[in-house]
């Protein structure tokens, strides 16, 4: 975190030491840095002072009369507050270092205070502090609506999700982002970067696949002026402009084989040197990449570098496509609908049942892109509250034939899923069980209809 951006946010910081010289000269200090400080002389004044005012870090003496350091961070934790705790200490051992980080402790400091040491154990534990808030928010976010961040979604394989991302974000590793096309990639790159301490600083997006390969370099490095013809002004690249950031590299297998090797150079260096520059310019970025290609196949072939790769996947997370989550469906849809209709000021507010039977019968090929272009073109239509099947895009309506057997018989009232059970059962039987054919028929992939099987079959067995 810069110096301006923690000065700013009037961060509340308590501290606790039963000398009042020492309590006193801190409390100044930080509060000489632009910090709002509050101090207390004891372990029991210090809890009863972090309850009231919820502070975002507390600097603690480890030994004081009656309860040390150590049971007042035993005491914050029962008392619900995770605030970041530096322990400050005048016997500095091995033994007190560990004593203090295994209490929970976040850093530990000896007497004399260094000025400029303090200064940085601070910032870091201010960042860490409002890391954990902004989790905190998630998770709660999640545990409510199936969200975290922008992210939506209740299957087994985004909660997996939830979960690495919460566990990379925060860190400076890089990460790379595999999926289909559609399936929500800088979403997901973007959710990264709001987790992690460089979330006040940019986010900067490139597709590498949506600009020639001569501008390519240009964009990702800078040029100065008269570089190349056009060039009529100097003009800082992505990895400038991303500095203290994370840049994103979207589509990084269709790379140009030749600028693979800058782009590992400046990985490995910190460096970035503008097209026609003679200087060389100190960066400091976190890589986000993402591909929908089969990256072993083109390591295989040759036109990856090897080394690239494993300087850019640290850690890989791979989006599933929205077929394997067909629970999602509903939740998306009811997300986006939310969300279109405040954006085009509009009261619709749900899907009939037709249409969303009709939303859940779809594969999806092109992810959750299509589902969302497709609410948006439902909601641009539609007149009512409601959004009917005629509002949808003609792709998602089956193309039903004439059965010349005896079909199904339906009594009145049959919900949609009771009947969809058994459409989907009869289809069975005609194909002999055979499930290929039957999802051929039905309109809807063997992996869809192996879901549902299974699904029916929990049901018959409860």
């Amino acid at each position: 975190m810069s110096e301006t951006a923690t000065l700013t946010r009037k961060h509340r910081i308590l501290v606790v030491d039963d000398e009042e010289a020492l309590r006193d000269g801190l409390t100044r200090l930080l509060e000489s840095w632009g910090l709002e400080t509050h101090a207390a002389e004891s372990a029991e004044t210090g809890l009863e002072e972090a309850l009231r005012s919820q502070p975002d870090l507390i600097l603690t003496d480890l030994k004081m009369p009656g309860r040390g350091g150590i049971e007042l961070i035993n005491d914050l934790r029962e008392a619900g507050i995770d605030a970041s705790v530096i322990v400050v200490t005048g016997h500095a051992t091995i033994e007190t270092a560990v004593e203090a980080t295994r209490g929970g402790a976040y850093e530990y400091l000896t007497k004399p205070l260094d000025v400029e040491r303090l200064r940085s154990v601070v910032d870091r534990g201010l960042e860490r502090s409002s890391l954990m808030r902004e989790m905190r928010l998630l998770r709660r976010e999640l545990g409510r609506d199936g969200r975290m961040g922008s992210m939506v979604g209740r299957a087994p394989s985004m909660l997996r999700l939830y979960q690495l991302v919460e566990q990379v974000g925060p860190s400076n590793a890089s990460v790379l982002i595999t999926g289909e096309s559609g399936t929500g990639k800088e979403l997901v790159a973007r959710t990264v970067h709001s987790m992690s301490p460089r979330n006040r600083a940019p986010f900067v997006a490139l597709n590498c696949s949506a600009i020639p390969e001569t501008l390519l370099e240009s964009e990702l490095f800078g040029h100065e002026r008269g570089a190349f013809t056009g060039a009529t002004n100097g003009r800082a690249g992505c990895f400038e402009l991303a500095s203290g950031g994370t840049i994103f590299l979207d589509e990084i297998g269709e790379m140009p084989f030749n600028l693979q090797k800058k782009l590992l150079r400046v990985l490995e260096d910190k460096r970035v040197r503008r097209l026609g520059g003679q200087v060389e310019i100190k960066v400091d970025v976190r890589i986000v990449s993402a591909t929908n290609a089969d990256i072993a196949r083109l390591l295989r072939e040759g036109v990856f570098r090897e080394d690239l790769y494993y300087r850019l996947n640290v850690f890989t997370v791979d989006l599933p496509p929205l077929r394997d989550r067909p629970d999602d469906v509903s939740l998306l849809a009811h997300h986006f609908l939310r969300q279109m209709a405040s954006e085009n000021d509009k009261s619709i507010h749900g899907f009939s049942d037709e249409a969303m039977m009709l939303l859940n019968a779809h594969d999806w090929p092109g992810n959750v892109r299509e589902l969302r272009n497709a609410v948006e073109r439902a909601v641009v239509v539609c007149r009512g509250t409601e959004i009917e099947t005629h509002h949808l895009p003609e792709s998602l309506k089956p193309r039903f034939r004439p059965h010349t057997g005896d079909g199904v018989l339906l009594a009145p009232g049959v919900s949609l899923d009771e009947a969809e059970r058994a459409v989907i059962l009869d289809s069975l039987e005609r194909h002999g069980g055979n499930k290929t054919q039957t999802a051929r028929t039905l309109g809807i992939t063997t992996k869809t209809l192996h879901l549902k099987l299974k699904r029916y079959e929990t049901e018959s067995g409860s």
